[in-house]
């Protein structure tokens, strides 16, 4: 009988340590947020107010925009707690729930990754899709299905992204009046058909250098990589997430990216490291991938689960015109969040097996067991999504090296 090497994520408790459990990982993943959230205050707030397009009180519009998304999100979850729930008729019956429900998360996540210039509106109805929709119509914290930020991204992405191209878009004020590329993010202008080239893509925004420090366009907090990364190191230091998960993922893109420049003409590492510093590829690798409710417990299944964003990602993003890609690459790997789950565990629980003896007979050639074939499948599945994407997005960007690509894809 095969045995299943799950954790019990999200809720935890250490039996040699009663103090560590769920409330201090969710607090740790507090703490995480802070420097991208300073960042995105620095960034859309601070450079602006110092360079003199936007007035003292309008420099902490950023920083109340994404507290904004985290009181949203408590309120509504509160409100259905006092409609659904006859336990909860008194203010300490409803904070003790929203104390262990972590309702903030949700619109803190949503608001960090939509554009700057978001509808107070809009971002309310994100909150409703996340909090109430994909958290808890679901069972609320532990049961929910998805990513309830992501859902409540998609759902805004999807219905009422002109609306806040309408009003302003993603551009903070210092980056319209220096706006070389027409309004677009750098993934933006790779979907309106800029090409393969370091001139179109990176100068327009400055230097790699800037798309690493994050001081390029694009939603409220997901630009500010060395941000994201001191989190991913205060986050794997803590314990809260494995280290293999975001690297696994970013590393994916990567190498998927590196060939679809060799394929297209684009020579060197650039655009690659384009690819893996533009949107929100790094922010959803450390705060989404690693999401321990919505995605895979056993450590296999986590790498297994980190290949498929890595090879789903490079196919929405450059074959499917989606000029992001990760929120749709995650949302539809929740899907199969509990298949790679039941998948992986076996796999890991049959590849320790030992082999068998009979009495008498000596060491028994054992045939080619299951968990071969299965890791087999996932390999070739994952190999061949990678490789359609790489030839279809090689074939479209690239004039003179393998032009059949498009057409044989």
């Amino acid at each position: 009988m095969a045995r299943f090497a799950n954790v019990k994520a999200p809720y935890l408790r250490l039996t040699d340590d009663r103090k560590y459990g769920t409330g201090t990982i969710q607090r740790d993943f507090m703490i995480a947020l802070l420097p991208v959230i300073l960042f995105a205050f620095y960034k859309n707030g601070v450079l602006v107010y110092l360079d003199g397009n936007i007035t003292l009180l309008e420099m902490f519009y950023p920083l109340v925009f994404i507290l904004a998304g985290g009181f949203l999100s408590t309120l509504l979850e509160a409100l259905f707690f006092i409609v659904t729930d006859k336990s909860v008729r008194t203010m300490k019956a409803l904070g003790t729930k929203l104390s262990v429900s972590y309702a903030a998360i949700p619109g803190l996540l949503l608001a960090m990754i939509l554009p700057l210039y978001t509808p107070i509106w809009v971002l309310l109805f994100g909150c409703i899709a996340a909090t109430l929709v994909a958290k808890m119509l679901f069972g609320g914290f532990g049961y929910n299905v998805f990513n309830p930020a992501l859902i409540g991204y998609l759902a805004v992405a999807f219905t009422l992204y002109g609306v806040i191209q309408d009003a302003g878009g993603a551009l903070n004020a210092s980056e319209v009046i220096l706006d070389a590329a027409g309004g677009a993010t750098p993934l933006g202008a790779l979907v309106e058909g800029q090409g393969l080239s370091y001139a179109a893509l990176v100068a327009p925004y400055g230097t790699l250098w800037d798309f690493f420090l994050g001081t390029i366009p694009g939603a409220i907090a997901e630009t500010g990589s060395l941000a994201i990364l001191i989190a991913y190191v205060w986050l794997v230091a803590r314990k809260v997430i494995r280290w293999y998960v975001p690297a696994v993922y970013v590393g994916t893109v990567f190498l998927l990216s590196w060939a679809i420049g060799a394929i297209a003409g684009a020579d060197g590492v650039w655009f690659p490291l384009y690819s893996i510093l533009s949107g929100g590829l790094m922010f959803g690798a450390v705060f989404m991938a690693t999401e321990p409710v919505t995605t895979p417990r056993n450590p296999l299944g986590k790498i297994v689960f980190a290949l498929f964003l890595g090879v789903f990602t490079i196919l929405f993003r450059f074959v499917g015109d989606l000029a992001e890609g990760v929120a749709t690459a995650i949302v539809f790997m929740n899907i199969f969040t509990m298949p790679i789950d039941n998948w992986t565990a076996v796999i890991r629980s049959e590849f320790g097996s030992k082999t068998v003896f009979a009495k008498g007979a000596g060491r028994i050639k054992k045939p080619i067991p299951k968990y071969v074939v299965k890791l087999i499948v996932l390999v070739v599945l994952i190999a061949l999504i990678g490789l359609y994407g790489v030839l279809k997005a090689g074939g479209m960007f690239s004039a003179s090296i393998l032009p059949f690509a498009g057409r044989l894809f």
